[in-house]
């Protein structure tokens, strides 16, 4: 079985309702996948599937009519210069294969070699203050400048602070959207931004299908792909409404480093806990949870953290992929 075939297979299952990434792997882990494209009787093995099969919903021809739709639908994504990658492809990111949960196919415009190798993701409000947005440029710029791809959303704020700074170093970026790629690019004023960002070597990556316009869930759930992509997280100020909350706690998860912009060795800053975007910051960096960052030395420090945390990913991304090949021929 090819890429490409397994592509289409993992499209075409997940176009049946109630099918989803884990429903695919335990399916894989039954009946390898050249059997089921071969056999459509292997269907009923699964669960899901045998209960959408008794209902009606899902037949022989059904299920031929999926496969040219999943087909016809990676050729109309190429046509938008889209690169479509499975979970055993060489290029799909190794750090993104180490997680327990991965998503299956992801879809990049742009450099694909950006997506591998050290990186760092940038999280942070839309609303950071003065000092935020500057250093959030600032330690984007050194890690690039270290040669650390910066991952982070493309979103106005934090994450344009980071991606710019990124660019003025020279160095890598890339952007996660939660929208599709050939969708207008969210939000709009970083359309020409999101082109820079490709031609100087980066990329744009979304985990959503042609025809997946912009949703505040879509959105939501991008958070877990840039931390998951990245080595570690920087967190440059929390916001009150929950989102970088969201981000970070899927970096705890994850188990990824986290380093967290400290105001409080700002000379200019009086009161560190007067300054709200601040607050979360100080409290996570207090318990121990986040490794506080300011200067080029505590940068450094986090980098030799997430350099030996990316060791020990690695060896599990290479495990899943050695175990998956075992399973798939």
């Amino acid at each position: 079985m090819d890429s490409d075939q397994l592509t289409e297979l993992i499209l075409a299952l997940q176009m049946i309702k109630g099918v989803g990434p884990k429903t695919v792997l335990k399916f894989f882990d039954t009946v390898k996948p050249r059997l089921i494209l071969e056999n459509f009787r292997n269907m009923h093995r699964n669960s899901t599937i045998n209960r959408r099969i008794n209902e009606g919903a899902l037949d022989y021809q059904k299920w031929k009519n999926m496969l040219a739709d999943a087909r016809k639908l990676m050729e109309k994504t190429r046509s938008y210069g889209i690169q479509i990658l499975n979970y055993q492809d060489a290029d799909y990111p190794d750090n993104l294969r180490s997680l327990n949960h991965y998503p299956l196919i992801i879809y990049v415009k742009g450099n694909v070699k950006a997506l591998q190798g050290p990186s760092v993701g940038f999280i942070g409000t839309r609303r950071p203050t003065e000092l935020g947005y500057k250093m959030a440029e600032r330690m984007a710029y050194q890690f690039a400048k270290d040669g650390l791809t910066v991952v982070s959303g493309l979103s106005v704020g934090t994450n344009t602070a980071a991606h710019t700074g990124a660019l003025k170093a020279g160095g890598t970026t890339v952007a996660i959207l939660g929208h599709s790629l050939e969708q207008p690019i969210y939000p709009k004023e970083n359309k020409d931004f999101a082109q820079e960002i490709i031609d100087n070597g980066g990329a744009l990556m979304s985990t959503y299908s042609l025809g997946a316009i912009v949703r505040r869930q879509f959105l939501a759930a991008r958070d877990e792909w840039e931390s998951g992509l990245a080595d570690g997280l920087v967190v440059v100020e929390t916001d009150q409404n929950g989102k970088t909350e969201s981000a970070l706690q899927h970096a705890f998860k994850q188990g990824r480093p986290v380093g967290m912009l400290d105001h409080s060795q700002c000379p200019k800053i009086d009161d560190v806990m007067k300054i709200e975007q601040a607050i979360g910051n100080q409290e996570f960096i207090r318990k121990k949870r986040a490794m506080p960052l300011w200067d080029i030395d505590s940068l450094h420090r986090f980098e030799a953290t997430m350099a030996k945390s990316r060791e020990e990913f690695l060896k599990k991304s290479k495990r899943h992929k050695r175990l998956a090949e075992i399973r798939l021929f």
